[in-house]
């Protein structure tokens, strides 16, 4: 499947905000919304949401709040604090509405002065490691 033509392709580093950055292995579509910045292709669907941090909390502090959101049947946990950005990040399958199973990476970045939350959704689990890929590029440029 081709990507859509009715919107932007786009690829390599995309500057999501004036603040985060995001690498993309590839072409992949991209539009802004309410929600977010979604980038997607066949397969494969990235949503992007940037926040400040009004709450006054720590990285770690934040970090903690994100863990203990997680659904109980999140998998595959991983999380890390380097360079001042704190990551963390989660597998999870959900059952939709309609019936569909749906795989899920969700991730949040946090830095100094701001937070980002990457939800990606796959249709097949070989898009994984190219989910963790732009989960794992994003970059806090503060």
């Amino acid at each position: 499947m081709a990507l859509n033509p009715n919107y932007a392709a786009v690829s390599g580093r995309q500057q999501a905000t004036d603040r985060w950055t995001v690498m993309l292995p590839g072409e992949f579509n991209r539009r802004e919304e309410e929600s977010g910045l979604c980038f997607w292709r066949p397969g494969l669907t990235v949503w992007l949401t940037a926040y400040g941090t009004q709450d006054g909390l720590s990285i770690e502090d934040r970090m903690t709040r994100d863990r203990a959101k997680a659904s109980a049947a999140a998998t595959d946990i991983v999380e890390s604090l380097e360079s001042g950005v704190g990551r963390l990040s989660y597998r999870l399958t959900e059952t939709r509405p309609d019936g569909a199973i749906v795989q899920g990476l969700y991730s949040f970045a946090h830095g100094a002065d701001g937070q980002v939350m990457v939800a990606a959704y796959f249709d097949d689990v070989s898009e994984l490691e190219t989910a963790r890929r732009i989960s794992d590029s994003i970059t806090y440029t503060g």
